[in-house]
């Protein structure tokens, strides 16, 4: 048999520029509030973003939603039912375009009566000649004084942080297109404010970009984030709209921040174990610090969350890549079976990569070490590789920093092993794209300028040597 070798050693550390958005939970009553969106038109990309909007607000388990492309046939005995409306409507650049009279009236009167009202990005860039909506709405686009430059990160800041909307919270990075000028309506609150690179260096200063108002016995909230669904996918705009819309439906909030959010943490360790039959964790009082995850439905044994210091660094699962597991190992292909992607079925591969045992040793200074024993075989054949792995976390440093020390050795069961790329005919075109496969990291999409620090133990030129087997099989 045929050996391979490899340790890596990982460095999660805390020096970042931002505070990185994790995933967003909330606790949720017996009753759902009804929320109804506006869609069907606006100047940018509703056809994705409103299905991402509706994944959004049912994912939290506090709303239900309805989505209806034709506003403008609102009726006063249509909203009896809805507590909130959340807009993702606009008729940019008609600018003139009315609402019928029932449709304009129905839902002020909705508003008025106590409904919440909720407007994003360029929702509010409508309706230019109807008085009432000014009203209701701030942050539109005009003409001649509204302006943005490219997108890219954006720091977000909060201004109030009693209001119960981001009561406690703390600011956060986005990667959105940030409006300069917008409309203001004095009537709104402002909650939070926006800048980026781009309006610092000419000197601009904070852009209102979160807001608050009621309007008769109604609630209103308005964001100027969300431009597209990779913004939307930002778990600080994610924490907003929930919260934002619960406000507007309920006049309060429910939901726990996500910890990275909260301001006046305890920074003191209260450090302890937690394990189930298919995770094992190291958590700082309530809050995981990072999350070992085995014999799941996903089909190989990865890392998530990691957190280093208060920032969540990985991704796991996400819609384009369902087979990226946050910190996860996995081979392309072995002999001309694919085990990276998954392949026509939820969370199963051609190649299957099983779990022979499992050992995990949690040790009183909270480092750990965990032991597994892996074979690699098609679906329904005999295995072909074997490997043992070790992966050593340290307990985490003063200033949040996490080192992970992976060991792997691998032997050849078949008579013939091959570790390969995608094979070039099934590439488009027969074009070579590249190759990848082993130790990889999904990053939280909203990870921006991190510093890194790689590091080899003693024998660099060894390690080096036993990752070129690693990557070319050898």
């Amino acid at each position: 048999m045929k050996k391979i070798s490899v340790i890596i050693l990982i460095v999660f550390t805390v020096n970042f520029f931002f505070v990185a958005p994790g995933c967003s939970s909330g606790g949720s009553g017996d009753k759902l509030i009804k929320v109804l969106i506006l869609s069907g038109s606006n100047n940018h990309d509703w056809e994705k973003t409103t299905p991402f909007l509706e994944k959004i607000l049912t994912g939290s388990g506090l709303f239900s939603v309805e989505v209806t492309e034709k506003p403008d046939t609102l009726t006063l005995s249509g909203l009896v039912n809805t507590d909130v409306i959340v807009s993702n409507w606009n008729s940019w650049p008609d600018n003139g375009l009315r609402w019928p009279e029932p449709a304009e009236k129905a839902l002020l009167h909705f508003i008025q009566s106590g409904g919440g009202f909720v407007t994003f990005h360029a929702s509010t860039s409508a309706f230019y000649n109807w008085p009432e909506f000014k009203e209701i709405s701030t942050a539109s686009w005009i003409m001649d004084s509204t302006w943005h430059g490219k997108r890219g990160g954006t720091r977000v800041t909060v201004e109030n942080n009693r209001h119960p909307v981001t009561r406690g919270m703390s600011g956060f990075f986005i990667y959105d297109e940030l409006w300069v000028n917008a409309r203001e309506n004095e009537n709104f609150e402002v909650l939070g404010s926006a800048t980026n690179e781009g309006i610092t260096a000419r000197g601009i200063k904070n852009q209102p970009a979160v807001f608050a108002a009621g309007y008769g016995k109604g609630k209103i909230f308005n964001t100027i984030l969300g431009h597209d669904v990779r913004a939307m996918q930002n778990t600080g705009f994610k924490t907003l709209i929930l919260r934002g819309t619960e406000w507007a439906a309920t006049g309060k909030v429910t939901q726990t921040l996500p910890h990275e959010f909260q301001e006046n943490r305890n920074t003191a360790q209260r450090l302890s174990w937690q394990r189930t039959d298919t995770t094992f964790a190291l958590l700082n009082g309530k809050n995981l610090l990072w999350q070992y995850n085995f014999n799941t439905i996903y089909g190989r044994p990865f890392f998530h969350p990691v957190y280093a210091g208060n920032n969540n660094i990985t991704c796991h699962s996400p819609d384009d890549h369902p087979w990226h597991l946050g910190q996860w190992f996995c081979w392309k292909y072995i002999n001309r079976v694919n085990y990276w992607e998954y392949l026509n079925r939820p969370y199963d591969s051609d190649g299957i990569t099983e779990i022979k045992s499992i050992e995990i040793i949690p040790r009183p200074d909270f480092s750990a070490e965990i032991k597994l024993k892996i074979v690699y075989h098609p679906t329904g054949g005999e295995n072909v590789l074997s490997e043992f792995r070790r992966i050593q976390v340290s307990p985490p440093q003063g200033n949040g920093d996490i080192f992970m020390d992976y060991q792997f050795d691998f032997d050849a069961i078949d008579d013939t092993v091959i570790l390969d790329r995608t094979p070039i005919e099934e590439e488009p075109g027969g074009k070579s794209w590249g190759g990848y496969a082993g130790l990889s990291i999904r990053f939280n999409q909203d990870f921006m300028k991190p510093h890194f620090i790689s590091s080899w133990n003693d024998n660099e030129k060894h390690q080096r040597s036993h990752r070129k087997l690693a990557l070319y099989g050898i």
